[in-house]
């Protein structure tokens, strides 16, 4: 098939990792696929590349910073207007601001089947109440749930990240079984990954006990990670936690945690490899939010790729893989239970190798996104051909 996706996402950032990684799984199926993403600095010109044999175009736009995550009208009629002459079998718009739907229903009016993707809770409660001010709040808010829900009836079926964006998309008027749910995927692991010992040397750290967090979170998400270190080290006074990466939230000032935690800020990829295979295991924060029982934390694929057992609480998708499929230690979402984990994973040994063998298997299998990928191809081959407005008799 020809198949088009789109993404509001600057490239590389956000979904378009979901989206790149979906079409480049495909194309190796035999699918053509072009994907259309924001750049990153264009704001006249689109910019068109093969990259993994997907057709990537970078659409410009006029806004900067976290406007520039698919609201401007003119990224939006620039994408409508590159794709006016081309005609697709189908079209998966990767979540619904304007630059993704618009182009989408374009592409769908000229005989595409449209299919929508939900990978995360933005509106409604969402997202946009844990990262924003009472203003943007209230009045992007309103904005952010209407695209959010408005269109989701007018697809042939959707793909959700998550179980409560299923139920979401189902109590919006979408028939279940016109949903899949399609969590994120893995790279394939990589035999030749740096050893524990070998890394740590290179990075210059001791035997201490090693926790590893990937990323960004969300302010009360790291409230919630630092306090369940304090307590953690009533009982391991030489834990350690290394922040790596894009986290850019205020360290807390306490002597306590002055003492066990390290951040790195931007590393390559490289340095991120020696973290996670220097780490005894690796953490996700996460409270039990609405925002957080509908994403799928990213990192918890790069942990299992590199091997290493996951902490978590037990928030959304991701923290049942990770219990059902024994890659690491769940908890209730507080700081005392998520502490107990901690100190479990870097004192069972025993439990902590079984967990990292796991985190192999699963990422190399059922979880790699070969095997992703090949559940959506099929679900698509399914869909196709059954008319649109997919709306529940009940609705």
């Amino acid at each position: 098939m020809r198949i088009l996706f789109l993404n509001h996402n600057v490239v590389g950032s956000g979904t378009f990792q979901r989206a790149f990684n979906f079409a480049a799984r495909l194309v190796s199926r035999g699918h053509a696929v072009t994907l259309v993403t924001t750049s990153r600095s264009a704001r006249l010109r689109a910019r068109r590349i093969e990259r993994n044999g997907v057709h990537l175009v970078e659409a410009p736009d006029l806004l900067w910073g976290v406007g520039r995550t698919g609201w401007d009208p003119y990224n939006a009629m620039r994408r409508v207007r590159l794709l006016a002459g081309e005609t697709f079998d189908l079209v998966h718009a990767f979540d619904a601001r304007p630059a993704v739907i618009l182009p989408a229903l374009a592409a769908a009016n000229r005989g595409a089947a449209l299919f929508m993707d939900w990978a995360d809770w933005w509106g409604r409660g969402g997202t946009i109440e844990e990262r924003s001010g009472w203003l943007v709040r209230t009045l992007v808010g309103p904005i952010e749930t209407w695209f959010e829900e408005a269109f989701r009836t007018r697809a042939v079926a959707a793909t959700v990240i998550s179980a409560a964006l299923e139920s979401r998309c189902t109590s919006l008027g979408v028939a279940p079984d016109r949903v899949l749910r399609l969590a994120n995927g893995c790279v394939q692991p990589d035999p030749h990954r740096p050893r524990r010992d070998e890394a740590r040397t290179r990075l210059g750290l001791d035997d201490a006990p090693l926790l590893v967090h990937l990323g960004t979170m969300h302010p009360g998400d790291a409230t919630l990670l630092f306090d369940a270190v304090r307590h953690a080290r009533l009982t391991r006074p030489d834990l350690r936690l290394a922040l790596v990466g894009g986290y850019r939230g205020r360290l807390p000032d306490d002597r306590v945690l002055a003492a066990a935690v390290r951040t790195t800020g931007f590393v390559t990829d490289d340095d991120v490899a020696l973290w996670l295979a220097a780490a005894d295991a690796c953490v996700v924060a996460l409270r039990d939010t609405i925002a957080n029982r509908g994403r799928w934390p990213g990192k918890v694929n790069e942990y299992m790729t590199a091997g290493r057992a996951t902490v978590m609480p037990e928030v959304g998708d991701a923290a049942t893989v990770v219990r059902e499929q024994g890659t690491g230690f769940v908890c209730s979402a507080d700081p005392v239970h998520f502490a107990a984990a901690m100190v479990r994973a870097i004192e069972d040994d025993l439990g902590r190798s079984a967990a990292e063998r796991r985190s192999i298997e699963v990422a190399a299998t059922t979880l790699g996104w070969t095997a992703v990928a090949a559940r959506l191809d099929a679900f698509y081959d399914t869909m196709i051909g059954r008319p649109a407005v997919p709306v529940r008799a009940s609705a």
